[in-house]
């Protein structure tokens, strides 16, 4: 794969990163006043996150690290979202 083709995959990538933490802002935005304490964790999560995925683009990390981590993160995000949500339906 040539460095064009990686530059291009990677600004695909910024791109859904970006419209993905735009998408979740406006979801704030439209649920919850800006007083509100949950919209104000929110907010300050989606800084959280874009500032750590900024500082993950801009270092040299060890390429299998990274990918050993986000394959972590990905088991736990989902095991959040799809395990503990039948886990919780049960109890229903």
């Amino acid at each position: 794969m040539s460095k064009e083709d990686r530059t291009n995959q990677a600004w695909e990538a910024y791109e859904k990163i970006k419209g993905a933490l735009d998408g979740l802002y406006e979801i704030l935005k439209m649920s919850f006043s800006n007083e509100n304490i949950f919209y104000q964790c929110g907010v300050d999560n989606l800084e959280e996150l874009k500032e750590t995925i900024i500082d993950l683009l801009s270092h040299d990390y060890n390429n299998k690290e990274v990918k050993e981590r986000l394959r972590e993160l990905e088991f736990d995000v989902k095991k959040r979202l799809f395990f503990e949500e039948n886990q919780n339906k049960r109890k229903d």
